[in-house]
């Protein structure tokens, strides 16, 4: 996918937008190949890099009610271990689940910045499998496993207004990102 115009960066919005509280619209093959939603595309992409927003993005968290998730994946110093793993995904969503839930450390930009990012243990099915329509609006269902799928998970949640403050069961596992930084992040070095 191209974009037509120069990506610029988006403006994140934060919990409390009632955007992040909405479902979404969800996109034709029409409107998926348009010059509008492969502009928003390329720039929700050039934000998650040169903002180093995690690993994925929704098209609410830029403020746009739309059926839009994009996973992101890349090794980081936190993760090294982390493979590549880059797509675009339209109307996600995940039609059946493998297993039982497992909890994992998960953060969200729209839920602070920085230091003020809010992490919790999160629990979130180690396998999924998905349904999409691809950046040409081709439909297509894939089976997502480990980290991918968790993130997947977070990223579709946000197609429906779910925030992942609304999946932490044990809340004592709320911290801030310096807090999160001291005592998970360094205990795995």
């Amino acid at each position: 996918m191209i974009p037509t115009a120069t990506p610029k960066i988006l403006k994140l919005v934060r919990l409390g937008n009632p955007v992040l509280r909405m479902d979404t619209k969800r996109l034709t093959r029409t409107e998926i190949v348009s010059d509008k939603i492969r502009n928003l595309v390329a720039n929700m992409r050039h934000t998650i890099e040169e903002e180093s927003y995690g690993v994925g993005m929704s098209a609410p968290q830029v403020g746009e009610s739309l059926a839009i998730s994009i996973i992101a994946i890349k090794p980081t110093p936190n993760r090294p271990e982390l493979k590549r793993f880059d797509k675009t995904l339209f109307n996600a969503e995940i039609i059946e689940t493998y297993g039982r839930r497992v909890g994992m450390w998960e953060g969200c930009a729209s839920v602070g910045s920085g230091d003020d990012i809010l992490y919790a243990k999160v629990p979130r099915y180690k396998k999924v499998r998905v349904a999409y329509l691809d950046e040409t609006g081709q439909r297509r269902i894939e089976v997502l496993d480990g980290f991918v799928a968790h993130v997947a998970q977070h990223e579709i949640d946000h197609l429906s207004g779910v925030m992942l403050v609304d999946r932490v069961r044990d809340k004592s596992t709320f911290m801030m990102g310096d807090e999160y930084k001291k005592r998970i992040v360094n205990s795995r070095a």
